[in-house]
């Protein structure tokens, strides 16, 4: 029933290993979960390189952990050949007998991994059965943080490790890039050439088919195909919507308005909607990791609802390429790195603002642990609001050290007894 498939998406059991590109930072972590007998599952936005990753972790399994090939099942689960069958979990069950015949697998532990998961909605009754009889070890993917919701996690509860999986960072781009950026004296040494990888990388963003394409063109057009097969292959089918146009002015607008505060009656207003339901909106996008949504922090919950929101994309390519804005900002475009590589290290991020604005305030486990601001550069127009930004918030917060991020500049400053950093964006991102 199923064995063309399975053998056209296993072809290491012929002895052909998986394409897997370039290593990800990533894959020495996951792979240190390879022994546990957790489900790991990957979650992040289309095209960041999640299935790339699983054939990563198979050549690892059969290169170092010397695993037959044949106790390796891979499936994506959004082949349009099991687009009839999705509903049914029991095809699932029949897929992995299928699938015991063909590969033989043999006596031990099998690795079985399920890319794009959520396509089959009762995946997880699959999963926990063969999860409880033991012996299989699972590896999951999903563009939708809803692979992790209530059902799951009544069912799973206990037995999931979830990882986040991101577009390139500037480090990964780089080293492709063939840019030595390890060492503190080779940055040094390549710093026009890194500024100038920080400037396209600004621009296109990180997801791997951008970066290893050399054509500006193709970068722009794959970029809008990502978000209008995101949008209208996942977001609209899956929450049932029916004003599509009105939902897809509202992404564009948000794209074309990062870091800009807002109200949901405003983006209501401007979508032609109920400010309830642009809200709701919002929090699919949210869901498909296509934006991300920080509040201004405040000690009362309460309080901080009231405040306006800020939006930041999963990555800069899509400012560039889906959004109304006629001429470059590339203080926005900086800013949207920065709070990507903050994201990307799970950090919990609001912004502050009083007197003056504080682009990105950190939580740590307790308190704030610190304050960044981002602009493209520090000059006498803008210097008091920048630098009184970062310093109110280190007042309130109780910190003796603030950061700013610039284009090129660098420098310390010493200010009422606290310490400002000005920090180039990409000496910060290649930092650890």
């Amino acid at each position: 029933m199923f064995e063309q498939l399975l053998a056209e998406q296993n072809k290491h059991w012929r002895g052909q290993k998986p394409e897997a590109g370039f290593e990800r930072e990533c894959l020495n972590d996951l792979m240190s979960y390879a022994a546990t007998k957790h489900i790991i599952a990957l979650l992040g936005v289309r095209r960041c390189g999640k299935s790339t990753v699983l054939k990563q972790i198979i050549n690892r399994l059969m290169d170092q952990e010397k695993v037959y090939p044949g106790n390796i099942l891979f499936l994506n689960l959004e082949s349009p050949v099991l687009e009839s069958y999705k509903n049914d979990p029991a095809n699932l069950k029949r897929l992995f007998d299928e699938y015991r015949v063909a590969a033989k697998p043999k006596k031990g532990r099998v690795f079985v991994f399920l890319d794009e998961a959520q396509f089959f909605p009762k995946w997880q009754v699959f999963v926990k059965d063969l999860y409880e009889k033991g012996g299989v070890k699972f590896f999951i993917t999903g563009s939708n943080s809803r692979l992790l919701g209530a059902q799951m996690a009544t069912l799973l509860s206990g037995r999931q490790i979830v990882k986040k999986i991101h577009p390139f960072n500037f480090q990964e781009i780089a080293a492709i890039k063939g840019i030595e950026a390890k060492e503190e004296l080779a940055i040094a040494e390549n710093g026009p050439a890194l500024i100038g990888l920080c400037d396209e990388y600004l621009k296109m963003g990180g997801f791997p088919e951008i970066v290893l394409e050399r054509n500006d063109t193709l970068k722009r057009e794959l970029l809008a195909n990502y978000y209008r097969s995101i949008l209208y292959q996942d977001i609209v089918p899956r929450f049932e919507i029916k004003k599509t146009k009105e939902v897809e002015s509202l992404l564009l607008y948000l794209f074309s308005n990062i870091g800009q505060g807002y109200s949901y009656n405003s983006l209501g207003k401007f979508s032609q909607i109920q400010g309830k339901t642009a809200k709701e909106y919002v929090g699919f996008f949210e869901e498909s990791f296509l934006l991300s949504e920080i509040s201004n922090y405040r000690y009362s919950l309460k309080k901080q609802e009231n405040y306006p929101k800020k939006v930041y994309a999963v990555d800069n390519g899509f400012i560039e390429t889906a959004s109304f804005a006629f001429s470059e900002n590339y203080g926005r475009l900086l800013e949207n790195a920065v709070f990507a590589k903050l994201a990307a290290a799970d950090k919990k991020l609001f912004y502050y603002r009083n007197s003056f604005e504080c682009d990105f305030v950190v939580k740590g486990k307790i308190k704030i642990a610190a304050v960044i601001q981002a602009t493209k550069s520090i000059q006498q127009t803008n210097e008091k609001r920048e630098i009184k930004g970062v310093l109110e918030a280190m007042k309130i917060f109780d910190l003796n050290e603030g950061t700013v991020i610039t284009r090129e500049q660098e420098d310390e400053r010493k200010i009422d007894g606290k310490i400002v950093k000005v920090i180039p964006l990409y000496k910060w991102l290649l930092a650890n």
